[in-house]
Protein backbone atom coordinates (compact mmCIF):
# COMPACT_ATOMS: atom_id res chain seq x y z
CA UNK A 1 0.00 0.00 0.00
CA UNK A 2 1.01 3.29 -0.56
CA UNK A 3 0.89 6.44 1.76
CA UNK A 4 1.59 10.24 1.90
CA UNK A 5 3.83 11.47 4.42
CA UNK A 6 1.79 11.94 7.24
CA UNK A 7 3.05 15.16 8.64
CA UNK A 8 2.54 17.34 4.95
CA UNK A 9 -1.20 16.35 5.89
CA UNK A 10 -3.44 18.95 6.91
CA UNK A 11 -7.05 17.40 7.93
CA UNK A 12 -10.31 19.18 7.23
CA UNK A 13 -11.59 21.77 9.72
CA UNK A 14 -12.56 20.18 13.21
CA UNK A 15 -9.91 17.45 12.92
CA UNK A 16 -7.42 19.35 15.26
CA UNK A 17 -4.62 19.98 13.00
CA UNK A 18 -5.75 22.74 11.31
CA UNK A 19 -7.58 25.52 11.35
CA UNK A 20 -10.51 27.19 8.87
CA UNK A 21 -8.24 30.28 8.38
CA UNK A 22 -5.42 28.71 8.17
CA UNK A 23 -6.53 26.38 5.30
CA UNK A 24 -7.76 30.08 3.81
CA UNK A 25 -4.48 31.33 4.33
CA UNK A 26 -3.34 28.13 2.10
CA UNK A 27 -5.31 28.25 -0.54
CA UNK A 28 -4.34 31.86 -1.26
CA UNK A 29 -0.74 31.00 -0.84
CA UNK A 30 -1.20 28.54 -3.82
CA UNK A 31 -2.54 31.61 -5.61
CA UNK A 32 0.76 32.54 -6.30
CA UNK A 33 -0.08 36.49 -5.71
CA UNK A 34 0.92 36.42 -2.01
CA UNK A 35 -1.73 39.26 -1.55
CA UNK A 36 -0.71 41.51 -4.70
CA UNK A 37 -3.54 41.95 -7.31
CA UNK A 38 -4.07 44.76 -10.19
CA UNK A 39 -5.77 47.43 -8.86
CA UNK A 40 -7.28 48.72 -12.76
CA UNK A 41 -8.86 45.24 -13.99
CA UNK A 42 -10.71 42.54 -13.07
CA UNK A 43 -10.04 38.70 -13.65
CA UNK A 44 -13.73 38.51 -14.17
CA UNK A 45 -17.04 41.08 -14.54
CA UNK A 46 -20.52 40.01 -14.03
CA UNK A 47 -23.20 42.13 -14.66
CA UNK A 48 -27.34 40.95 -14.14
CA UNK A 49 -30.36 42.07 -14.91
CA UNK A 50 -33.35 40.88 -12.63
CA UNK A 51 -37.05 40.27 -13.47
CA UNK A 52 -39.77 41.03 -11.26
CA UNK A 53 -40.04 38.22 -8.82
CA UNK A 54 -36.66 36.93 -9.40
CA UNK A 55 -34.77 34.30 -6.46
CA UNK A 56 -33.39 36.03 -4.41
CA UNK A 57 -30.50 33.04 -3.78
CA UNK A 58 -29.54 33.10 -7.29
CA UNK A 59 -28.92 37.02 -7.06
CA UNK A 60 -26.67 36.36 -3.33
CA UNK A 61 -25.61 33.29 -4.16
CA UNK A 62 -23.73 34.31 -7.49
CA UNK A 63 -22.11 37.55 -6.14
CA UNK A 64 -21.45 35.92 -2.47
CA UNK A 65 -19.20 33.17 -4.63
CA UNK A 66 -17.30 36.57 -6.64
CA UNK A 67 -17.07 38.18 -3.26
CA UNK A 68 -15.25 35.47 -1.76
CA UNK A 69 -12.72 34.94 -4.93
CA UNK A 70 -12.12 38.60 -5.63
CA UNK A 71 -9.95 39.11 -2.22
CA UNK A 72 -7.34 37.54 0.35
CA UNK A 73 -8.51 36.84 3.24
CA UNK A 74 -12.04 37.21 3.82
CA UNK A 75 -12.04 41.29 3.05
CA UNK A 76 -14.37 40.79 -0.28
CA UNK A 77 -13.00 43.83 -2.06
CA UNK A 78 -13.57 43.94 -5.40
CA UNK A 79 -10.24 43.08 -7.12
CA UNK A 80 -9.91 39.61 -8.67
CA UNK A 81 -13.59 40.28 -9.22
CA UNK A 82 -16.56 42.82 -9.88
CA UNK A 83 -20.08 42.25 -10.10
CA UNK A 84 -22.94 44.67 -10.86
CA UNK A 85 -26.87 44.58 -10.99
CA UNK A 86 -27.83 46.78 -13.99
CA UNK A 87 -31.13 48.44 -14.53
CA UNK A 88 -32.99 51.28 -16.29
CA UNK A 89 -31.24 53.75 -14.02
CA UNK A 90 -28.92 53.45 -11.15
CA UNK A 91 -31.33 52.93 -7.87
CA UNK A 92 -34.17 51.50 -9.91
CA UNK A 93 -35.70 48.87 -7.53
CA UNK A 94 -36.45 45.35 -8.40
CA UNK A 95 -38.53 42.79 -5.92
CA UNK A 96 -37.63 39.65 -5.41
CA UNK A 97 -40.15 36.24 -5.23
CA UNK A 98 -39.40 36.30 -1.15
CA UNK A 99 -40.63 40.75 -0.96
CA UNK A 100 -37.05 41.99 -0.65
CA UNK A 101 -36.01 44.94 -2.68
CA UNK A 102 -32.88 45.40 -4.28
CA UNK A 103 -31.72 48.29 -6.31
CA UNK A 104 -29.57 48.17 -9.02
CA UNK A 105 -26.26 49.88 -9.05
CA UNK A 106 -25.85 51.13 -12.50
CA UNK A 107 -27.97 51.84 -15.49
CA UNK A 108 -27.55 49.98 -18.81
CA UNK A 109 -24.56 50.69 -20.78
CA UNK A 110 -21.80 49.27 -23.12
CA UNK A 111 -22.34 45.63 -22.72
CA UNK A 112 -18.38 44.73 -23.60
CA UNK A 113 -17.24 45.97 -20.31
CA UNK A 114 -18.55 42.70 -18.94
CA UNK A 115 -17.05 39.45 -19.41
CA UNK A 116 -20.81 37.91 -18.54
CA UNK A 117 -24.22 39.34 -18.29
CA UNK A 118 -26.70 37.20 -16.47
CA UNK A 119 -30.51 37.44 -17.00
CA UNK A 120 -32.64 36.15 -13.33
CA UNK A 121 -35.94 35.45 -14.65
CA UNK A 122 -38.91 36.00 -11.89
CA UNK A 123 -42.06 33.31 -10.91
CA UNK A 124 -43.53 32.36 -14.53
CA UNK A 125 -46.70 34.21 -13.39
CA UNK A 126 -44.66 37.80 -13.24
CA UNK A 127 -42.78 37.02 -16.64
CA UNK A 128 -44.46 39.25 -18.48
CA UNK A 129 -43.16 42.23 -16.13
CA UNK A 130 -40.50 42.88 -18.11
CA UNK A 131 -38.09 45.64 -16.83
CA UNK A 132 -38.22 48.89 -18.85
CA UNK A 133 -35.68 48.14 -21.83
CA UNK A 134 -34.35 45.06 -20.40
CA UNK A 135 -35.53 42.59 -23.55
CA UNK A 136 -33.63 45.18 -25.49
CA UNK A 137 -30.32 45.38 -23.14
CA UNK A 138 -30.47 41.39 -23.85
CA UNK A 139 -30.90 41.90 -27.59
CA UNK A 140 -27.88 44.21 -27.69
CA UNK A 141 -25.79 42.03 -25.51
CA UNK A 142 -26.04 38.96 -27.62
CA UNK A 143 -25.71 41.39 -30.79
CA UNK A 144 -21.82 42.71 -28.91
CA UNK A 145 -20.94 39.04 -28.53
CA UNK A 146 -20.89 39.11 -25.00
CA UNK A 147 -21.64 35.72 -23.72
CA UNK A 148 -25.37 35.52 -21.87
CA UNK A 149 -26.19 33.51 -18.43
CA UNK A 150 -29.41 32.16 -18.43
CA UNK A 151 -30.44 31.80 -14.53
CA UNK A 152 -33.51 29.96 -13.57
CA UNK A 153 -36.57 31.35 -15.53
CA UNK A 154 -34.01 33.67 -17.34
CA UNK A 155 -33.77 30.66 -19.45
CA UNK A 156 -37.44 31.40 -20.44
CA UNK A 157 -36.44 35.05 -20.89
CA UNK A 158 -33.62 33.77 -23.28
CA UNK A 159 -35.59 31.43 -25.55
CA UNK A 160 -38.62 34.09 -25.76
CA UNK A 161 -36.10 36.18 -27.33
CA UNK A 162 -35.15 33.80 -29.70
CA UNK A 163 -31.16 33.48 -27.78
CA UNK A 164 -31.54 30.25 -26.98
CA UNK A 165 -32.81 28.02 -30.56
CA UNK A 166 -30.53 25.42 -31.14
CA UNK A 167 -29.07 25.56 -27.69
CA UNK A 168 -28.34 23.18 -24.99
CA UNK A 169 -30.15 24.86 -21.94
CA UNK A 170 -30.35 23.60 -18.48
CA UNK A 171 -34.10 23.38 -16.81
CA UNK A 172 -34.88 22.90 -13.37
CA UNK A 173 -37.28 20.10 -12.85
CA UNK A 174 -40.34 21.77 -11.70
CA UNK A 175 -40.17 24.05 -15.21
CA UNK A 176 -38.91 21.09 -17.62
CA UNK A 177 -42.45 20.15 -19.61
CA UNK A 178 -43.28 23.47 -19.69
CA UNK A 179 -40.68 25.00 -20.96
CA UNK A 180 -39.87 22.32 -23.40
CA UNK A 181 -43.33 22.27 -24.73
CA UNK A 182 -43.34 26.48 -24.91
CA UNK A 183 -39.26 26.12 -26.87
CA UNK A 184 -39.53 22.69 -28.70
CA UNK A 185 -36.50 24.30 -30.62
CA UNK A 186 -33.81 24.27 -27.73
CA UNK A 187 -32.71 21.48 -26.20
CA UNK A 188 -33.54 21.78 -22.80
CA UNK A 189 -31.81 19.26 -20.36
CA UNK A 190 -32.61 18.72 -16.58
CA UNK A 191 -30.90 17.38 -13.37
CA UNK A 192 -27.68 19.41 -13.83
CA UNK A 193 -26.25 22.14 -12.19
CA UNK A 194 -25.67 24.38 -14.81
CA UNK A 195 -24.66 24.10 -18.92
CA UNK A 196 -21.62 25.83 -20.66
CA UNK A 197 -22.61 26.07 -24.63
CA UNK A 198 -20.01 28.24 -25.12
CA UNK A 199 -21.75 31.86 -25.58
CA UNK A 200 -24.94 31.20 -23.99
CA UNK A 201 -24.70 29.68 -20.50
CA UNK A 202 -27.71 28.50 -18.14
CA UNK A 203 -27.98 27.50 -14.89
CA UNK A 204 -31.53 25.78 -12.63
CA UNK A 205 -31.38 28.27 -9.56
CA UNK A 206 -30.69 27.29 -6.26
CA UNK A 207 -27.92 26.12 -4.69
CA UNK A 208 -26.67 24.98 -8.00
CA UNK A 209 -25.78 28.87 -9.39
CA UNK A 210 -22.71 28.14 -6.95
CA UNK A 211 -21.39 25.67 -9.39
CA UNK A 212 -21.60 27.81 -12.00
CA UNK A 213 -20.34 30.97 -10.21
CA UNK A 214 -16.98 28.49 -9.22
CA UNK A 215 -17.00 26.97 -12.83
CA UNK A 216 -16.47 31.01 -13.97
CA UNK A 217 -13.99 31.60 -10.79
CA UNK A 218 -12.10 28.73 -11.95
CA UNK A 219 -12.02 29.61 -16.06
CA UNK A 220 -10.88 33.33 -15.05
CA UNK A 221 -9.14 33.51 -11.61
CA UNK A 222 -7.74 30.36 -11.57
CA UNK A 223 -8.74 26.92 -9.53
CA UNK A 224 -7.22 28.59 -6.44
CA UNK A 225 -9.77 31.09 -6.45
CA UNK A 226 -12.24 28.58 -7.24
CA UNK A 227 -11.05 26.30 -4.31
CA UNK A 228 -11.87 29.32 -1.42
CA UNK A 229 -14.97 30.15 -2.91
CA UNK A 230 -16.42 26.74 -2.42
CA UNK A 231 -14.85 26.17 0.95
CA UNK A 232 -15.60 29.44 2.49
CA UNK A 233 -19.19 29.29 1.26
CA UNK A 234 -19.27 25.37 2.93
CA UNK A 235 -20.83 23.85 -0.13
CA UNK A 236 -21.77 20.34 0.98
CA UNK A 237 -19.80 17.23 -1.26
CA UNK A 238 -22.40 16.92 -3.83
CA UNK A 239 -20.94 19.28 -5.86
CA UNK A 240 -19.00 18.23 -8.32
CA UNK A 241 -17.53 21.26 -9.77
CA UNK A 242 -15.40 21.90 -6.67
CA UNK A 243 -12.20 20.29 -5.37
CA UNK A 244 -12.87 21.71 -1.47
CA UNK A 245 -14.98 18.57 -0.67
CA UNK A 246 -12.41 15.94 -1.85
CA UNK A 247 -9.99 18.33 -0.34
CA UNK A 248 -11.99 18.14 3.25
CA UNK A 249 -11.95 14.56 3.04
CA UNK A 250 -8.70 13.40 2.23
CA UNK A 251 -6.74 16.16 3.97
CA UNK A 252 -5.08 19.09 2.93
CA UNK A 253 -1.62 19.01 1.71
CA UNK A 254 1.37 21.27 2.66
CA UNK A 255 3.77 20.96 -0.14
CA UNK A 256 6.24 23.50 -0.55
CA UNK A 257 6.56 23.48 -4.49
CA UNK A 258 3.86 26.00 -6.04
CA UNK A 259 4.12 23.29 -9.00
CA UNK A 260 2.87 20.25 -6.82
CA UNK A 261 1.09 21.86 -4.87
CA UNK A 262 -1.66 23.51 -7.85
CA UNK A 263 -1.10 19.96 -9.41
CA UNK A 264 -2.44 18.29 -6.11
CA UNK A 265 -5.28 21.31 -6.51
CA UNK A 266 -5.96 20.15 -9.85
CA UNK A 267 -6.35 16.22 -8.85
CA UNK A 268 -8.43 17.03 -6.37
CA UNK A 269 -10.88 19.18 -8.66
CA UNK A 270 -10.65 16.35 -11.56
CA UNK A 271 -11.58 13.49 -9.54
CA UNK A 272 -14.03 12.21 -11.23
CA UNK A 273 -12.42 12.86 -15.12
CA UNK A 274 -9.18 10.81 -16.25
CA UNK A 275 -5.84 11.63 -15.19
CA UNK A 276 -2.95 11.16 -16.45
CA UNK A 277 0.51 12.16 -15.47
CA UNK A 278 0.84 14.02 -18.72
CA UNK A 279 -2.33 15.74 -18.70
CA UNK A 280 -1.10 16.97 -15.06
CA UNK A 281 2.34 17.71 -16.18
CA UNK A 282 1.67 20.05 -19.03
CA UNK A 283 -1.06 22.24 -16.43
CA UNK A 284 1.35 23.42 -14.42
CA UNK A 285 4.27 23.65 -16.78
CA UNK A 286 6.59 20.57 -16.02
CA UNK A 287 7.99 17.74 -17.72
CA UNK A 288 6.28 14.67 -16.93
CA UNK A 289 9.63 13.44 -15.85
CA UNK A 290 10.02 16.19 -13.54
CA UNK A 291 6.66 16.05 -11.88
CA UNK A 292 7.66 12.16 -11.32
CA UNK A 293 10.40 13.33 -9.24
CA UNK A 294 8.70 15.78 -7.34
CA UNK A 295 5.53 13.71 -6.42
CA UNK A 296 8.27 11.12 -5.49
CA UNK A 297 10.47 13.41 -2.71
CA UNK A 298 7.18 14.60 -1.43
CA UNK A 299 4.65 11.43 -1.33
CA UNK A 300 7.58 8.80 -1.81
CA UNK A 301 5.43 7.65 -4.86
CA UNK A 302 4.64 8.42 -8.57
CA UNK A 303 1.94 10.56 -9.64
CA UNK A 304 0.08 7.87 -11.06
CA UNK A 305 -0.08 5.93 -7.48
CA UNK A 306 -1.05 9.27 -5.88
CA UNK A 307 -3.76 9.45 -8.33
CA UNK A 308 -5.11 5.80 -7.14
CA UNK A 309 -5.02 6.88 -3.60
CA UNK A 310 -6.73 10.19 -3.85
CA UNK A 311 -9.48 8.91 -5.98
CA UNK A 312 -9.81 5.87 -2.93
CA UNK A 313 -9.52 8.16 -0.16
CA UNK A 314 -12.51 10.01 -1.49
CA UNK A 315 -14.55 7.37 -1.94
CA UNK A 316 -13.84 6.03 1.33
CA UNK A 317 -15.36 9.59 2.53
CA UNK A 318 -17.64 9.14 0.60
CA UNK A 319 -19.30 5.55 1.66
CA UNK A 320 -19.01 7.09 5.26
CA UNK A 321 -20.62 10.38 4.80
CA UNK A 322 -23.14 10.02 2.28
CA UNK A 323 -25.91 7.65 0.97
CA UNK A 324 -24.64 7.00 -2.23
CA UNK A 325 -24.90 3.95 -3.59
CA UNK A 326 -21.10 1.93 -4.21
CA UNK A 327 -22.02 2.38 -7.79
CA UNK A 328 -22.74 5.94 -7.90
CA UNK A 329 -19.36 5.97 -5.61
CA UNK A 330 -17.25 4.38 -7.96
CA UNK A 331 -18.19 6.89 -10.80
CA UNK A 332 -18.06 10.34 -8.75
CA UNK A 333 -14.37 9.26 -8.09
CA UNK A 334 -13.32 8.35 -11.65
CA UNK A 335 -13.78 4.48 -11.81
CA UNK A 336 -16.15 3.39 -14.98
CA UNK A 337 -16.08 -0.43 -14.09
CA UNK A 338 -17.25 -0.81 -10.26
CA UNK A 339 -15.83 -4.40 -10.24
CA UNK A 340 -12.24 -2.86 -10.88
CA UNK A 341 -12.90 -0.20 -8.36
CA UNK A 342 -14.61 -2.83 -5.61
CA UNK A 343 -10.72 -4.81 -6.47
CA UNK A 344 -8.76 -1.50 -5.80
CA UNK A 345 -10.19 -0.61 -2.86
CA UNK A 346 -9.87 -4.20 -1.10
CA UNK A 347 -7.02 -3.95 -2.20
CA UNK A 348 -5.96 -0.75 -0.38
CA UNK A 349 -8.30 -1.01 3.02
CA UNK A 350 -8.26 -4.07 3.83
CA UNK A 351 -12.20 -4.58 2.88
CA UNK A 352 -15.03 -3.90 0.20
CA UNK A 353 -16.81 -0.82 -0.42
CA UNK A 354 -20.12 -2.77 0.95
CA UNK A 355 -18.39 -4.15 3.90
CA UNK A 356 -17.30 -0.69 4.85
CA UNK A 357 -20.94 0.50 4.30
CA UNK A 358 -22.58 -2.18 6.48
CA UNK A 359 -20.18 -1.60 8.81
CA UNK A 360 -21.05 2.21 9.19
CA UNK A 361 -24.96 0.73 9.40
Amino acid sequence: MIRAKAARSVARPGSGSASGREIVELIDQADGRNGVVRASTHDLNVGLVLWPDFPLLSLAGFFDALRHAADFGDNSQKLRCSWTIIGPRKGARVRASCGVEVACDAEYGDPQKFDYVGVIGGLLRSMDQVPPDGPAYIDKVAKAGVPLIAICTGTFVLARQGHLDGRRTCIHPYHFDEFRAEFPRVHALTNLDFIDDGDRLSCAGGISIISLATHLIGRHCGQERATKTVYQMSVPNKADTANVPASQAIGYTRVADPRLRRAVFLLERSLREPISPAWLAAQVGLSERQLGRLFQAEFGCPPTAYIRLTRLRYARWLLQNSNETVTEVALRTGFADCAHFIRQFRSEFGETPGALRRARA
